[in-house]
């Protein structure tokens, strides 16, 4: 899987699409909205065998037993190679507290709530404790 030429405003364009965006399990949780991002660079959609097959988060674990590697990191690192979190870069993923982001710079970017305002929510890099490359 490689980014596409034009991967940066592919990013740019999904991530800002996502502004004021609700989380939903099976529609835009955690790992599809990482899935989307790698999707607006690559052109391909890591989370392809998911989509449709779940709509609770007991639902999202039965799904990653029997469509991924068991739990959500294991299914990434299945995927995707694993870095250190001090070499990330754009568009890369992060785990944070059992969530999948995107690094986005000194930040990584994930679909959650801040202050009642839905959206996307920023984590700063001392919080990540995994990452992956993304093509």
């Amino acid at each position: 899987m490689q980014r596409h030429a034009g991967w940066e405003t592919a990013l740019h364009d999904y991530l800002a699409a996502l502004s004021g965006a609700v989380f939903v399990w099976g529609r835009l949780d955690c790992a599809l909205f990482a899935a989307g991002a790698v999707e607006a660079m690559t052109g391909v959609d890591p989370a392809a065998d998911f989509r449709g097959r779940y709509s609770t988060p007991n639902g999202a674990v039965r799904a990653l037993r029997r469509y991924g590697a068991g739990t959500l990191e294991a299914t990434i690192a299945a995927r995707f190679g694993e870095i250190r979190t001090a070499f990330a870069r754009r568009g890369d993923l992060v785990l944070v507290d059992g969530m999948v982001g995107v690094c986005v710079g000194a930040d990584a970017v994930f679909i959650g709530e801040t202050d009642g305002e839905a959206g996307l929510v920023r984590f700063p890099r001392t919080s990540w404790q995994k990452a992956w490359a993304v093509g």
